[in-house]
């Protein structure tokens, strides 16, 4: 009873984080925008060039707001990466609320997340291809490269971090190493599944019609005016939002990898990330329209990262955990393993929850922009 109380504690605050956040867009959405769209659709041409100085920052840059982000590719990649770990959450999660699959037996768990993650390859280069398409202007003839670097770069950096993890294990003749058996079927289910499947997925991205942007962009760059703090402090303030909905249900979590301590709440976990999702959406579109009302026009990664913070707060909390919760946890060999997979797990939800800000707030300046009628 009182693990519900704490459980029903963490969802009754995030609630609450997503209610005042929801005020916020609503004020966004109705009052301002609004507002400024009201007044301007209201006067004629003349009366709305005098009338654009006027009106709120994030009318002026309107040449410069679907300028291609610097780094586009990486960025379409970690979207396409973003929907398949997003997928691969919600649908374990879901099947485990469900009782498909038995929280005691970590072993059908896991299965079940590897085999997701590999079939949700045509998620990840559907996606990535058609987000690069849109980029280039229409042109995704490059498919092949696209898919083939989302089915290589997170499952390339996984293997990494895991292949020097283990190094780390075989010297010091851990029998927890894994055998060289399991490498080999490691790589032939990336290689004979997940790259196939995500080559399929980025075949039929390049088939779509690109999303066209409502608005020309400018050949001549405008500047962006000094701002009075600088964008990386709101962005990693804003993590703090995503992380306060999670980090309760964290440590329950925590305790189930490397306690040994079984998980069952599976519904509550589903329910918390349905919150996470929502509260990674709003912070994402309230930070890019607080950009946007600055003249800075950059907004891409900065979307990306105003929800993909959160990912620097549960790694924080990690080694939180680790000096004051793992008491038993001893020697070099285990702490650097402890790090490694929890930079792992915290690279993963910035990339899942980074797409959720991102997409979500391109689909609301999409919006914006559209509008707005301007030659």
């Amino acid at each position: 009873m009182d693990g519900a109380r704490v459980h029903w504690f963490s969802i009754i605050n995030s609630v609450m984080v997503i209610s005042f956040l929801a005020g916020i867009v609503f004020v966004i959405f109705l009052r301002t925008v609004r507002r400024d769209l009201t007044r301007y659709e209201e006067l004629d041409k003349e009366a709305q060039a005098q009338m654009t100085e006027e009106l709120s920052g994030w009318k002026l840059i309107v040449g410069d707001v679907f300028r291609v982000p610097p780094h586009p590719k990486l960025l379409c990649i970690l979207v396409g990466d973003g929907v398949r770990l997003t997928g691969m959450a919600v649908v374990t999660i879901f099947f485990s609320a469900l009782g498909f699959m038995s929280p005691a037996s970590r072993g059908m768990l896991l299965t079940g997340m590897v085999l997701l993650y590999l079939f949700l390859g045509i998620a990840a280069g559907y996606v990535s291809c058609r987000a690069w398409k849109t980029l280039n202007g229409g042109n995704g003839e490059d498919w092949r490269s696209m898919s083939w670097r989302s089915a290589s770069y997170f499952p390339g950096i996984t293997f990494l971090i895991l292949t020097l993890l283990n190094f780390l294990l075989w010297g010091s003749k851990s029998t927890g190493a894994i055998p060289f058996s399991l490498y080999l079927i490691i790589l032939a289910l990336w290689f004979c599944i997940s790259v196939p499947l995500t080559l399929l997925g980025g075949y039929l991205g390049s088939k779509p019609e690109h999303i066209s942007f409502p608005v020309r962009t400018n050949q001549i760059l405008r500047e962006i005016p000094r701002q009075k703090y600088p964008s990386w402090l709101l962005i990693v303030g804003a993590g703090t939002l995503p992380f306060g909905t999670i980090f309760i249900e964290l440590f329950f979590i925590m305790s189930s990898i490397w306690l040994g301590r079984v998980y069952y709440v599976f519904g509550f976990l589903f329910i918390v990330l349905i919150l996470l999702v929502v509260v990674c959406a709003e912070v994402s579109v309230i930070l890019t329209y607080m950009h946007l009302c600055v003249e800075d026009w950059c907004w891409w990664w900065k979307a990306f990262f105003s929800s993909g913070s959160v990912a620097l707060y549960v790694f924080l909390y990690a080694v939180n955990y680790l000096v004051f919760d793992l008491h038993k946890l001893s020697g070099s060999v285990s702490t650097i393993l402890y790090i490694g997979y929890s930079l792992l797990m915290a690279l993963a939800l910035m990339i899942a929850s980074g797409t959720i800000g991102l997409l979500v707030s391109f689909y609301f300046v999409h919006y914006l922009f559209s509008s707005v009628k301007l030659d």
